[in-house]
């Protein structure tokens, strides 16, 4: 089966897209490069209609690079919480700055530069460049892999160096001079929609008639799926301290695992330890308090991108005026309140067992 050219691919994929795509989403509706950067960096890894709300907030609440650059690093954080992946929300402060200081607040519309930028990579530089700019830059995330792999019957791991070279040469081929930012969203759109991970819909599909997995009857094995990367598992403990039916909490450091966020107050469990020997360890070092866990009243699971927190909960006696040595700060907050603050995921499971 021949592959029709460029053009004939652009063009079908272009009437498939012009009556397919999602309406709705905030971010097709401005050209705008910042508000652009700012959803493609929520949407790595996560799901459009989880992305909606905190897009919305998020913009809200920081309008511009400037508003960005310029907040407390501790806002930006509870502003992303509950989307994960937080090393996002520090490299999008981080870029922001270097935007605000070295580029006079513009962000860059040249793919080269915008690499320059933290948390910024091939991917990210090509959505803003040809979406807000009209710059036919290429584009290759893992719906845009999915539609080429098999579109041309590439069966290798399409993350193998000489692999990904190929799909981008592929991409920069396909890419128009017009409306590039229109074809990109395309091509993600019906990755997301139609040539999805499993099950694709294939009869639905503007480009089936020259699929090669479709000829092949490959579908579902085209990408080569890579196997899953076994987690880390850590063992965290953490206290539940009441007072006249406040809540301690604490908030965690701006640098390592789920920065910025708060939880209830404790740590991981090295090994040969006990729980409570952990837990009576981690608040006195991190808050000051003599405290003494009772007994589990809780435990949930957060999974994380490479680790497993296994956390379980301790209802605590305590005594001392406290600290915040080993957080950022500490806070005591109604009972009903602890729902709606800015908690690391598995946190806020507890909070909503007990609390809830």
């Amino acid at each position: 089966m021949k592959s029709p050219s460029p053009k004939t691919f652009q063009r079908k994929l272009g009437a498939w897209y012009s009556k397919n795509s999602r309406k709705g989403l905030p971010w097709r509706k401005t050209k705008d490069p910042y508000r652009i950067w700012v959803s493609e960096a929520m949407l790595q890894q996560t799901q459009v209609a989880k992305v909606i709300p905190y897009y919305e907030r998020f913009i809200e609440k920081f309008p511009t690079v400037e508003t960005l650059a310029d907040a407390p690093p501790a806002e930006v954080f509870d502003a992303w919480a509950g989307l994960g992946y937080y090393y996002r929300a520090k490299n999008l402060q981080a870029a922001a700055k270097t935007i605000r200081d070295r580029h006079g607040s513009r962000v860059p519309d040249q793919v080269e530069k915008l690499m320059e930028l933290p948390g910024i990579g091939r991917y990210t530089a090509g959505a803003i460049a040809s979406i807000a700019y009209d710059h036919p830059a290429p584009i290759l995330d893992g719906n845009v892999i999915r539609v080429f792999c098999r579109y041309f019957g590439i069966e290798e791991d399409p993350k193998k160096p000489e692999v990904q070279k190929r799909l981008w040469k592929i991409a920069g081929d396909f890419v128009p001079e017009v409306s590039p930012g229109d074809f990109n969203q395309a091509l993600m759109e019906l990755g997301a929609l139609v040539c999805t991970p499993r099950r694709p819909q294939c009869g639905s599909c503007p480009l089936s008639g020259a699929c090669a997995a479709r000829k092949a009857g490959k579908q579902s094995d085209i990408p080569l799926r890579a196997a899953a990367a076994s987690r880390k598992r850590i063992l965290y403990v953490c206290g539940i301290l009441e007072d006249n039916g406040r809540i301690l909490l604490g908030r965690r450091p701006l640098n390592g695992l789920l920065p910025g966020l708060w939880e209830f107050p404790g740590g991981e469990k090295s090994p040969g330890e006990t729980a409570k020997t952990s837990l009576t360890r981690h608040l006195w070092e991190r808050l000051g308090l003599n405290a003494s866990p009772q007994r589990r009243i809780s435990a949930v699971r957060q999974v994380l991108s490479h680790r497993q927190l296994e956390i379980s909960a301790f209802a605590c006696r305590w005594s001392g005026k406290g600290n915040s040595n080993g957080y950022i700060e500490s806070r005591w907050i109604a009972a009903p309140e602890l729902i709606h603050a800015p908690l690391t995921a598995g946190m806020l499971k507890l909070a909503k067992q007990l609390y809830g």
